[in-house]
């Protein structure tokens, strides 16, 4: 009677402890027919621009060519920081020549719009040839949690999405909830939070799955980790049989010193 109750025990140890094939495989089942429209991307306070102006006219060339960031060398999230422009508080940048300049609430073309009207209107002329690129310098992140490298960091990549912060920081541990991960954003001055199940499709149509400046993930454990019995089935085993060797032991020496 005791023996089967031990096997009784074991059996529903193996299968509450391991972590059920479903809760760890990404984007299960057919993707969504209508996708979510990713709208331009508006600049806010505190991001950091890229602003890269060239042109055939050597004077505009001298003006700006020390303030363009050297994309000759690989770039860094220090120098991005040193050397690209921070929106201030009140939605500004300053650029030699034009000075201050409003771009909050603004796309990146309008920004590249306005200054070169504003060139223009400097004495240069449209002959010029102005060539002007702004973007976003990077995008800084923090992902915590059940992450194998936990880190701040920046991407250098269009539109990311939350696989590139997970691939960034080593992918998901075993024993990560993919089906709660929390993103924070701070959106239009007020910190906001939200779940998302990596294990469904539609999750591509949460705009929270596409990575904005600062957000931080969070990834939250599965209460296996607090078993503490093992991720798989070999290591739950060995865990068991581990115990079980244990309590044998414990058995065996109290009856031998009665």
């Amino acid at each position: 009677m005791k023996f089967n109750l031990v096997i009784i025990l074991i059996i529903s140890l193996l299968i509450t402890s391991c972590v059920p094939y479903k809760k760890i495989v990404y984007i299960q089942g057919d993707l969504p027919h209508e996708v979510y429209n990713k709208t331009e991307y508006r600049i806010k306070k505190n991001d950091i621009l890229y602003i890269k102006i060239r042109s055939s006219n050597k004077n505009i060339d001298k003006l700006f060519i020390g303030d363009n960031i050297n994309t000759n060398n690989s770039t860094n999230s220090q120098v991005l920081y040193f050397n690209g422009y921070t929106v201030d508080k009140q939605g500004y940048i300053e650029l030699p020549v034009i000075k201050k300049i409003q771009v909050e609430g603004k796309t990146f073309e309008e920004v590249k719009t306005e200054i070169q009207n504003k060139l223009l209107r400097k004495q240069f002329k449209s002959l010029d040839n102005i060539f002007i690129k702004v973007k976003l310098a990077g995008i800084p992140y923090t992902v915590i949690g059940e992450v194998k490298q936990p880190k701040t960091s920046v991407l250098y990549k269009e539109q990311p999405t939350l696989f590139d912060v997970i691939g960034d920081a080593g992918d998901l541990t075993p024993v990560a909830n993919r089906k709660q991960i929390i993103v924070m954003r701070n959106e239009n001055g007020k910190q906001t939070k939200i779940e998302l199940d990596l294990t469904r499709a539609d999750v591509i149509n949460s705009p929270y799955f596409y990575v904005r400046p600062n957000d931080i993930v969070y990834v939250q454990p599965l209460k296996q980790k607090t078993w503490g019995t093992g991720t798989t089935l070999q290591q739950t085993i060995s865990t068991t049989i581990t115990a079980l060797s244990l309590i044998t032991t414990i058995i065996l020496l109290s009856k031998y010193t009665q």
